[in-house]
């Protein structure tokens, strides 16, 4: 596999929180900005983001298939979400910390990182996997995922979840590639060109919200380090031979592995701000999953998959 290639999408990352953590030092982006910045993502460019995401793709896949993928994409979520139950208990984090911990451990940054390692990997006919993959990952992230960190009581679904512009444009797009409907390349320019701004944006407010808080609170917690060991190595490699010998299609588990080995949601940061969570605490955890994950990331996809 081209691990060259894997190392350098993370050191992009990281360089954009490096510029990030800089800007906050300088002043030049303070928790009000950063409050700004969060709001301009989660209104326009991640839902551009995820509209982009099917436009002008081709149909690999029948709506069999894809109905399929996406019932496996929410089956793998929604393990990833009970196991972050057990795992925040067994690590006894504090409660007011255990619903961004787990939206840690359940969410990945996959739009970003997963396509390329995917596409090195399996070719790019398997790219619509990860397509589906992360529809499923911002229908829940921008739902279940926003009453995690925002740890407002119990979670009910309502109608008012279907105000958030990015689970909406989840939908769309879901809906866009399903019925086969042709958007115009215009268009689908337009979308991609303000979607891609997405993770830098919020690298940089990860960065900057590092900045405004002692390192020592990224690097000395434990339970983060706990936490990444299990989500970063021994579920990936868990997975692996669990779905191997239950016969799963080689793609497909190839995929899944991918997806498990990734570091957590960039959004962490995003969304903690805008809803009232914890985002030191979200910004640590990005940081240090990127950072473990340069490591673990190759190791993994050499020894599996090399």
């Amino acid at each position: 596999m081209n691990v060259p290639a894997l190392i350098e999408k993370m050191l992009v990352l990281f360089f954009a929180m490096a510029a990030g953590f800089v800007c906050g030092k300088r002043g030049w982006l303070d928790d009000a900005g950063n409050r700004t910045i969060s709001k301009l993502v989660v209104m326009l460019t991640n839902p551009m983001l995820a509209l982009s995401s099917v436009m002008g793709k081709e149909r690999l896949m029948s709506n069999k298939q894809v109905l399929m993928l996406t019932a496996i994409g929410f089956a793998l979520l929604f393990c990833c979400m009970g196991l972050s139950r057990v795992v925040v208990r067994l690590l006894h984090v504090p409660e007011a910390d255990r619903g961004l911990m787990r939206f840690l451990f359940s969410y990945c940054n996959i739009s970003y990182i997963g396509y390329p390692i995917v596409q090195a990997l399996f070719g790019m006919d398997a790219s619509f996997y990860v397509t589906v993959i992360v529809l499923c990952s911002q229908l829940l992230m921008w739902s279940y995922g926003v009453h995690l960190v925002s740890g407002h009581g119990k979670f009910h679904l309502s109608w008012s979840i279907f105000k958030n512009h990015c689970l909406i444009a989840s939908l769309t797009a879901y809906a866009i590639y399903l019925t086969g409907l042709k958007v115009p390349d215009l268009v689908a320019s337009m979308c991609s060109f303000i979607g891609q701004t997405t993770s830098p944006l919020i690298m940089l407010i990860t960065g900057s919200a590092l900045a405004l808080m002692p390192l020592r609170k990224v690097f000395t917690n434990a339970k983060l380090y706990m936490m990444y060991a299990v989500k970063l190595v021994i579920l990936p490699v868990c997975a692996y031979f669990l779905l191997r010998a239950l016969g799963v299609d080689s793609i497909l588990l190839g995929v899944i592995v991918v997806v498990l080995c990734i570091p957590s949601a960039t959004n962490a940061t995003n969304i903690a701000y805008l809803y009232g969570g914890n985002h030191e605490l979200a910004s640590s955890g990005v940081m240090l999953s990127t950072l473990l994950s340069m490591v673990t990331m190759p190791l993994l996809m050499h020894v599996l998959f090399g």
